[in-house]
């Protein structure tokens, strides 16, 4: 759900996020699992018993920004035409394939999946997934291709043990994630209120675009996709020793 207004209180939220708790949460169960039949999320994806990535000939990319990441990783992820290809540990692969024709994919089972980042240090994957009018991201374990689903490309911390990712638009609503990067799999949690600030107005939006201050601090800027809202309105998020709170 991408309205988060109304939802659990920050505190709350916080409060997990601080601790890697062994028993996770109904929710976030539902936003990690493996691959099953040939399906997850909507998506095509199968693990397959046979290593990654041989070049493929007269292969071609099917955007540039796919292309650039994919051309820093070659030992890693391979793309032919609609699937894309990530190596997994023990030889194994994981294949992702599109669903974009507009005669055989109906809205509900559109998907484009574009490898947006490797991050070594996580051990991760990122695939930005495009859906018929929305979004959302995976990250995917290079161990097994556990998936994680996010709802868009996140945003790493400084340390890298954190990540933030954030939907704020007019057609999905507003939803920003918190992913607690220390645990496998990652910790997905999601922030339920929005800063109560001098000026903000009950129907303010985060601004789109979240950049961390430091390891403990996001801050959110670029326009508003709401009319209407003041530009100078402070959206600071402080992830400190106790309770996160949004600083005014």
């Amino acid at each position: 759900m991408k309205m988060i207004r109304g939802a659990a209180s920050l505190a709350t939220v916080v409060a997990v996020f601080a601790v890697t708790s062994y028993a996770q949460t109904e929710k976030q169960d539902e936003r990690t699992a493996l691959p099953s039949k040939g399906l997850l999320w909507g998506s095509k994806m199968t693990v397959e018993a046979q290593p990654c990535c041989a070049p493929i000939p007269g292969a071609k990319p099917v955007d540039r920004s796919d292309a650039a990441v994919l051309s820093k990783v070659p030992d890693r992820a391979s793309r032919d035409g609609p699937i894309l290809r990530l190596k997994l540990q023990d030889g194994r692969t994981l294949k992702i394939t599109d669903c974009n024709d507009q005669a055989a994919c109906e809205a509900e089972r559109f998907r484009v999946h574009r490898l947006a980042a490797w991050w070594p240090a996580q051990r991760l994957y990122v695939v930005d997934v495009g859906l018929y009018e929305d979004g959302m991201a995976y990250l995917i374990s290079e161990r097994d291709g556990r998936t994680t689903r996010v709802t868009a490309v996140p945003v790493l911390s400084p340390s890298g043990r954190r990540a933030v990712a954030l939907t704020s638009n007019l057609m999905a609503g507003v939803e920003l994630n918190l992913i607690d990067l220390g645990s496998d799999p990652p910790t997905v949690l999601e922030v339920s209120e929005m800063p109560a600030c001098a000026g903000a107005d009950a129907n303010a939006f985060l601004r789109p675009k979240p950049v961390w201050v430091d390891d403990s601090q996001v801050r959110f800027e670029g326009v508003s996709p709401q009319p209407g809202d003041k530009p100078d309105t402070k959206q600071l998020l402080r992830l400190g020793a106790g309770s996160p709170k949004w600083e005014c």
